[in-house]
Parts: structure tokens; C-alpha cells; sequence
């Protein structure tokens, strides 16, 4: 009797699903490809903290978490001096940035425990829209941060084929939204990325990110296109890559500040900025328990709508500082990502120069409490012939970066004759396996229906492929 309940269980189930994969329509489809995708979510066992010991309790486990992703770098002691009369002008918050900030949020992110989601935001805001526009714009204006929205949720999530899982850092934070919170952040970015955008004063020009109409794809390109002009002039180029290490946990405050004054901004946003990122409290949770509130020492937010930009800032001087002592050197950023190339004929000189402009890089690091990566550290020599692809820069800790045949930058297998046959070949094999994956959808058991197929396969497979062949 048992047996058969199960069985029939199993039976209606399995006639469900026939049924929902023979009339799925429309963006539906795309649910039926995650739902092929394992979803388990396992809890953690123990965690190491910095002394390599392993937490197992839950509270150990939180402390371990904390002190991982919430160091407190070094502080730089600074004078605030008064600004000039020419300080970067802050242009007033209208109502179209508050109303772009409310519509564009997407109403399916996850909220904080207020339970005011972007959806119960955007209705509100079509009834008394006047009371948001002044609420926003009183409290930027007058540059304060409610004490309310400096409380974050945040959730511990593993990410997937990681070999140790007793790595703190290998974990995915995901911040539950404080939505209200999240409107004034997105106000003040757009409003300093449209201050970006009217004065070059802020960012260095190489700076790609967040601007308007420059992308990830647009770096690599810039860097192909040095690299071609420079085979067709018969040079040769050698390209160092660094990464900031951790980069918004090494942010400083008080130096943040320092370049916002340096920069002549206006008073008003460097004391939002410090109202902003002051007083953080959060609660961590995962393994089915919550931690209590609790205070913690930070710099930028990563998990924040203004923390790229500030970011941007806070190292937009590294760049001027290496060409005005290197000449001919170039650079291109995009985040934490920073590529130094030269352009010579002479290799032994190309080195040379690049080794000067790592000491200036890291000796400014070592000012400013950043720190690189040097194992994500890369060197790698584009030419016609392999003949030179032995050369290596030694960095002031005594690492040695050999140079390389062939890099991952950006999402972009880029090899010294820049011909893209490792990239084509690596991504044909990433859409190989979604192909596989879809045949479990597209098979005789199942019978998704026609149109879904073509529509799953059109967008995960075949759009794949003529980006690539371009």
C-alpha cells in the first residue's frame, strides 16, 4: 500500500512536469534550465580563521567571518585643510535621478527585515511622490546617512567547485537590501558619475569603469588595438598585469577623504561619504541561525552602489603618478584590474622601464594602504616571433613574474601572437557543456516543445557563437 501511494506521487509529478515543458512560454523557459541545475545547499562544517585553526561553533564561525572580510587597514592621519573657492561643483538632486533610482531598481532582489521591498517602494512612490522627492533630496543636500540604513543582513553562501571550503574567503556574501537605503546610494552615484562625466578632473582618462559608453570588452579592445599598431610598426610590446588585493577592504577612510579634499570636492558629499561609511552594523547568517547586531570597522562596502566609484577615486592618482616618472608607459584600468604596457623596439629597455614603474606602483601601494595580488601578478610579451618570451620583472618583495604565452584578462584568453585561439577554444567548450545540459530538456523523455527549444537554444548557445566568431 505503501509502495503504490509513492509510486503514484512519483507518477503525477512526473505527468506535471511533461505538462509544463509542452506549454511553457515566453521568459518561463528560462526557469526550466535552472531547474536542471543542482540547488543543494549544504551547511559549513568549520571554517579556518587567520591562525589556521578550525571555528566549528556557530559564533566562532561568525568571528572568523567578520575579522575575513572586515579588517581594518591602516589609518593615515590627515589634517581635513579648508577647501578653495574652486572645489568640484555638486549638482543639486532633481526629481528625475529619484524617480530613475525607485523605477529601475529590480523589485526581485531580496530586503532587509523591514519587509519594504522596491516593489511596495515604486507603488508608494506613484501616490506620494512629492514626499520622496523631498525626503531624498533633503537628506543628501544636507549630507546625512540615516542611522537606520547603516544595519545590513548579510548572507553566507558557498561558491561552487571550490577544493577547500575552510577558506573563509572562498565564500559569496549576499547582502540583504535595506531598499530605502539603496535608492539614496544610487542617487549619489549617479550623481557622481555624472560629475565624472562633466569634469575629467575625478577619474584618470584610463579609468574604464563606470562611465558611460566604456565597458569591460572596451579595455581588452584598447589593449588589442595597441598591440596591433605596434606589430604593424615593427615594435614590440610587453604588458604587466596587477590586481588590487581584497580591493575595497583596503580602502582608508581618512586618506579616501584626503583625495576627495585634494580633488577640490565640494564639502557637502566628503561629509555624506563620511557619514555613509561610519557606524556599520550587520547581522551574518547562515546554517539556519542569525547573529546578533553588531558594530564593525570598515572602509568602502563592496556589496554598495557607491562603493565602485569611490573606489575608482581612491586609486585614480596611481596612474598619473607612474607616467609622469616613466615616460611612454601606458595604462589601462578597469576596477582592480590594471594593465602597464611600453611600446618599444628595444625589449631589454621595455623591461627595464616596466620594473621602474612596479616599484613606483608599489611603493604608492604601501603609501596608501593598498595592497596587490602577487600571485595574480602576470607579464606577458606580444611579438611575431617567439624568440624574446623568457623575459621576467622582479617586484619589490623579490616575487619573480616570468613572462607568459598566454593570459586570462577580463574574461579574455589573450596569447603573444593574439590570434584568440585559446579564447574560441575555451569558450566553445563552455557552450558545449550548456548544449548538454539543454539535451536534458530537448530529449524524448521530457518533450519540451518546439518553440522553447529554439528559444533556449537561440539565447544560451547559438548567440554565443557568433560573438565569438566575430
Amino acid at each position: 500500500m505503501q509502495n503504490s501511494y509513492h509510486d503514484a506521487i512519483k507518477l503525477i509529478k512526473n505527468q506535471f512536469w511533461i505538462n509544463f515543458l509542452n506549454n511553457v512560454e515566453e521568459k518561463k523557459v528560462f526557469q526550466t534550465y535552472k531547474f536542471i541545475k543542482s540547488r543543494l545547499i549544504e551547511k559549513l562544517l568549520s571554517i579556518q580563521n587567520s591562525q589556521k585553526e578550525l571555528k566549528i561553533k556557530f559564533n566562532e564561525k561568525c568571528e572568523t567571518f567578520l575579522k575575513a572580510m572586515y579588517s581594518s587597514s591602516s589609518k593615515i592621519q590627515i589634517n581635513e585643510e579648508l577647501l578653495s573657492n574652486e572645489s568640484i561643483q555638486w549638482s543639486r538632486v532633481i526629481e528625475g535621478k529619484i524617480k530613475h533610482a525607485i523605477n529601475f531598481s529590480t523589485f526581485r532582489k531580496a530586503f532587509e527585515s523591514d519587509d519594504i521591498s522596491f516593489a511596495i517602494i515604486q507603488q508608494t512612490y506613484k501616490s506620494i511622490l512629492k514626499i520622496f522627492n523631498l525626503m531624498y533630496s533633503d537628506l543628501i543636500e544636507n549630507n546625512y546617512h540615516s542611522k537606520i540604513w547603516h544595519k545590513d543582513t548579510k548572507i553566507i553562501l558557498k561558491k561552487s567547485d571550490k577544493l577547500n571550503y575552510s577558506i573563509s574567503k572562498i565564500y559569496r556574501i549576499i547582502t540583504l537590501l535595506n531598499c530605502l537605503n539603496k535608492v539614496a546610494e544610487k542617487i549619489i552615484a549617479m550623481q557622481l558619475s555624472y560629475t565624472v562625466e562633466i569634469n575629467d578632473k575625478l577619474l584618470d582618462f584610463n579609468q574604464m569603469r563606470d562611465r558611460k559608453q566604456r565597458s569591460v570588452i572596451d579595455v581588452v579592445l584598447n589593449l588589442v588595438h595597441d598591440v596591433q599598431m605596434t606589430k604593424s610598426r615593427e615594435n614590440t610590446l610587453i604588458c604587466l598585469l596587477l590586481d588590487v588585493k581584497e580591493a575595497f577592504d583596503h580602502v582608508a577612510l581618512k586618506q579616501l577623504i584626503k583625495i576627495l579634499i585634494k580633488l577640490k570636492i565640494l564639502i557637502n558629499l566628503i561629509k555624506w561619504v563620511k557619514c555613509f561609511l561610519q557606524n556599520q552594523v550587520i547581522d551574518l547568517a547562515f546554517d539556519d541561525e542569525r547573529q546578533k547586531s553588531k558594530k564593525i570597522i570598515t572602509e568602502i562596502l563592496q556589496d554598495s552602489s557607491i562603493s565602485l566609484i569611490l573606489f575608482l577615486i581612491y586609486i585614480r592618482y596611481l596612474f598619473s603618478k607612474i607616467r609622469a616618472k616613466i615616460e611612454n608607459l601606458q595604462s589601462l584600468s578597469y576596477i582592480d584590474h590594471v594593465a602597464l604596457y611600453m611600446k618599444r623596439k628595444n625589449i631589454d629597455k621595455n623591461v627595464k622601464m616596466l620594473k621602474n614603474a612596479a616599484k613606483i606602483a608599489f611603493t604608492w601601494a604601501k603609501k596608501n594602504a593598498v595592497q596587490f595580488n602577487d600571485s595574480k601578478s602576470e607579464l606577458i610579451h606580444f611579438e611575431s616571433h617567439k624568440t624574446t618570451l623568457n623575459q621576467m620583472i622582479i617586484l619589490l618583495n623579490n616575487m619573480i613574474i616570468k613572462s607568459k604565452t598566454c593570459i586570462w584578462w577580463l574574461e579574455v584568453w589573450l596569447n603573444w601572437k593574439l590570434n584568440f585561439k585559446v579564447h574560441m577554444q575555451t569558450k566553445i567548450m563552455t557552450v558545449t557543456r550548456t548544449l548538454h545540459s539543454l539535451f536534458k530538456l530537448m530529449n524524448n523523455e521530457w518533450e519540451l516543445n518546439v518553440k522553447s527549444e529554439k528559444q533556449l537554444y537561440l539565447t544560451c548557445i547559438d548567440q554565443h557563437l557568433i560573438y565569438y566568431d566575430k
